[in-house]
């Protein structure tokens, strides 16, 4: 198909989508129906996810991250340059920018949003970031809040898993980490499983179980969900057997006294390459692993990086497309 005519279709899914000018800070930002919108609009954008395709002429996207990162903010960068726009970039803001300063966040999204047409946020508090996001003239899409959520690492695996298997309905999801309070991809992946029909697991202890309110909308939204506390790396495994796809979202050891105790938890929810593979023996089943990354030493298995069971890497490149949708479908052509 010539260029112009795809760029037509493009158009026309942006349009479908409907969300020119809006912010994305919960994944709850978006129906049913815009998810799986931006699903189709990510898999036309694939073919320039390592070129470009000049969508965005003229138009800035401002990373603004109080936290480290490489994935989240260099997708997004790289997305916005494959769509021909330009970015500029702030990834130590307390050292760097007017927030050494003790300048407030609402100054500053209300400076940043005279400069970009969008702005990604991250930030260590939730609330204050939220807020501050409401200062924005631009749209903000969420980088990442506190233990809040972080819906466009959501996005990226659910559309992973979505082209992977070519549905999200009926499939089995274990979202499984030491602590499940912190762990704000898990939040918004549960709420994106749920609500487009998986059959959700929800694997921790139950000191660190996912918050009410969590299970509270899921439920309410009419989610397959299900709660397992308290395993032993003998009976996890078990469980993941029979999943399709087991989610770990990562988690951040404390330091100190809490260490070693922590690091006991997190080895019952350790995913062993056998596990899988008989599995997949037994069974045929592709039992499939994604990590959001960075991940720690004694989550999984280094075996399981160069089999057909790793889908963390694999997710990389596709989160280059669904950035590239989403921020089309903000901006608008």
């Amino acid at each position: 198909m010539e260029i112009g005519n795809k760029i037509k279709t493009i158009s026309a899914l942006v349009d479908e989508i409907d969300f020119e000018g809006q912010s994305l800070l919960s994944i709850n930002d978006l129906s049913n129906e815009q998810i799986y919108g931006l699903f189709n609009l990510a898999k036309t954008l694939e073919p320039w996810n390592r070129s470009k395709i000049d969508l965005l002429p003229g138009r800035v996207l401002a990373a603004l991250f109080f936290q480290p990162s490489t994935r989240t903010r260099m997708s997004f960068e790289t997305a916005m340059h494959r769509l021909g726009g330009s970015v500029i970039t702030e990834a130590n803001p307390m050292v760097s920018s007017s927030a050494a300063k003790e300048e407030t966040l609402a100054d500053m999204m209300k400076v940043m949003s005279k400069y970009a047409n969008v702005i990604v946020l991250r930030h260590p508090n939730d609330e204050e970031a939220r807020q501050g996001a409401s200062f924005s003239e631009s749209p903000v899409i969420n980088g990442g809040f506190g233990n809040w959520e972080h819906p466009t690492q959501a996005l990226l695996d659910i559309y992973t898993l979505w082209r992977t298997h070519g549905r999200v309905e009926g499939l089995k999801v274990c979202i499984a980490s030491a602590d499940l309070i912190a762990a704000r991809t898990g939040h918004s992946m549960a709420y994106g499983l749920g609500r487009l029909g998986a059959k959700v697991t929800l694997a921790s202890p139950k000191v660190n179980r996912t918050p009410d309110y969590i299970i509270e909308k899921l439920e309410k939204a009419g989610g397959d969900v299900e709660e397992v506390l308290d395993l032993n790396q003998d009976s996890f495994n078990e469980l993941i057997s029979d999943m399709d796809l087991v989610y770990l979202p990562g988690c951040s050891a404390p330091k100190g006294t809490e260490a070693e105790a922590f690091k006991k938890l997190m080895d019952d929810y350790f995913v062993r390459f056998e596990t899988l593979d008989n599995s997949y023996k037994e069974t045929g089943r592709i039992v499939r692993v994604t990590h959001t990354l960075p991940r720690r030493a004694g989550e999984m298995d280094p075996k399981i990086d160069t089999s057909q069971y790793q889908q963390y890497f694999e997710a990389i490149a596709y989160s280059v497309s669904i950035r590239m949708a989403l921020v089309v479908s903000v901006l608008g052509l």
